[in-house]
């Protein structure tokens, strides 16, 4: 059985790698096309993420299924036609996706994006490439969480590396050698995509079972249809409650503006990607734990897991929080759009890195294989927040939707997961809240307190001082207080 620690070494290194090269090059983008087709970027970026309301749970209940059964040979056959009834359902419905978008390319351009500069052509063909290359890269999602939950995910991040790599810096190249060419960007990524979508298909293919099975079995669909729909329905809330700020705001604000909003948008789900890896590695052995009657193990793996989400998110959300203007400034060296995101970004920042802390909630949930809860609170979730967002996102803007999603994130953390602990593990909030969230959360908070005092006046530095300042801050505030929460793994390391 793969190891957990190589795992996750693994996929914090490929997730790692691809929000950082993300990150870092996103900028040269805007800096070599313009705001606005910055901001087309950035739409590709917003479909993308809707993706999911399609998915209707079949990503993670196939992963869940392929963890459940590739240990048990009598259900080989079934479990491969499970994959193959949900590959035609994918497909499928991704047809449906990019012919809607193909069809829809001149009404969206005209009628929902706020172009000024760019020709309204040119727009028109970058959301039809928009909609044919989502549909495809969500195709891919079905042979990537099987792929992920044969614990194969040393070469998955390996792949992951290397798509990345065509994804933004190959294409950034492309870009600059055509002169700022905003559509051969988009071409590209469908190349790649396509690529990705194939290669992925037959990684996956080569580690199932080789045996007969139907090519389609309406039977097994109906069999998981439950666990998928329930999943699929708070995907579909938690993409409404997490998107439809953007999905408005790309309406209301021009599309330079919404290139501006965009980076912020990056730099707050960077940080929720750092829980990714971690989540991966820890699902299919905390369902494996408790499917061998392990429940104490089950719970000291979500544990530690929470106390390393937060030693590694938090350091970097403060940092971000308390210096916005010298990070976007840093980063993208473009001084209005460091004004424009240094009220937002705090707020979206935070709220972000205890989303990543609130996730575990759910984690526990899906191991257990019982998501009523999850519906029910994702129910009110949407019913309260939606008028919200779209009230707060057209009378106030960014800034009242930032409000809204760090308050609700807070609320939820305080409230929910205690609930979610007493139903599922009782008696483990107080120490888990004390112990594996707030502590490491202050000892964060005080090494980054000392930092500002250090680096006083930082925003009167130079661009490259100021990113160094970040960095030095960044990373003691992540050194220091890992080796006190971990010091027992520390001591134990020595001794042996």
């Amino acid at each position: 059985m793969a190891s957990v620690k190589k795992n996750v070494i693994f996929n914090y290194g490929g997730q790692l790698y691809s929000t950082l090269i993300g990150i870092l090059v996103l900028p040269l983008f805007l800096e070599h096309v313009g705001a606005e087709a910055y901001g087309l970027i950035g739409f590709y970026t917003l479909v993308q993420a809707w993706m999911s309301l399609v998915d209707l749970g079949m990503t993670p209940t196939i992963g869940r299924e392929v963890a459940r059964l590739r240990t048990k040979p009598s259900e080989s056959a079934r479990l491969v036609g499970i994959v193959n009834s949900l590959e035609v359902v994918f497909v499928i419905i991704a047809g449906i996706v990019a012919f809607s978008m193909v069809v829809c390319r001149e009404w969206l351009s005209a009628n929902w994006l706020t172009v000024e500069v760019l020709d309204l052509a040119t727009v028109e063909t970058a959301v039809a490439i928009i909609g044919i290359t989502v549909a495809v890269r969500w195709a891919s999602s079905l042979n990537r969480s099987g792929i992920n939950a044969f614990e194969s995910q040393v070469w998955l991040n390996i792949f992951e590396v290397v798509i990345n790599t065509l994804r933004f810096p190959v294409a950034l190249l492309l870009v600059i050698w055509l002169d700022g060419d905003v559509l051969a960007y988009f071409y590209f990524q469908l190349a790649v995509v396509g690529i990705e979508f194939l290669i992925l298909r037959r990684k996956l293919r080569g580690l199932l079972p080789v045996v007969q099975a139907s090519r389609f079995s309406w039977p097994e669909l109906k069999r998981i249809a439950p666990f998928a729909i329930s999943i699929g329905y708070t995907t579909a809330i938690w993409v409404l409650l997490t998107q439809l700020d953007k999905l408005v705001l790309s309406k209301t604000l021009t599309l330079s503006e919404y290139g501006y909003f965009t980076l912020v948008a990056t730099v707050s789900s960077g940080v929720m990607m750092l829980s990714g890896p971690v989540s991966k590695a820890i699902l299919p052995r905390m369902t494996a734990l408790l499917a061998e009657g392990k429940k104490d193990e089950m719970i000291q793996l979500y544990r530690k897991s929470t106390r390393l989400i937060v030693i590694l998110v938090m350091p970097i959300a403060i940092t971000i929080a308390c210096l916005p203007y010298s990070v976007l400034f840093a980063w993208t060296g473009n001084a209005e759009a460091a004004r424009w995101g240094e009220q937002i970004l705090p707020l979206f920042i935070l709220g972000a890195a205890i989303l990543a802390v609130v996730a575990f909630q759910y984690y526990l949930q899906y191991v257990y294989g019982n998501l009523k809860y999850h519906v029910r609170y994702n129910t009110f979730s949407v019913l309260a927040n939606v008028p919200l967002i779209i009230f707060l996102a057209v009378e106030y803007g960014p800034i009242g939707v930032a409000w809204l999603w760090l308050g609700f994130r807070a609320l939820s953390l305080l409230v929910w997961v205690p609930f979610i602990h007493s139903r599922f593990a009782p008696g483990l909030n107080r120490v888990w809240f004390l112990k594996d969230v707030l502590t490491p959360l202050m000892l964060v908070f005080g090494v980054v307190f000392v930092g500002m005092v250090v680096i006083e006046n930082v925003e009167q530095a130079s661009r490259s001082l100021q990113f160094l300042a970040l960095a030095i801050m960044c990373t003691c505030a992540t050194l220091l207080p890992a080796a006190w929460v971990f010091r027992s793994v520390f001591r134990r390391s020595r001794v042996s």
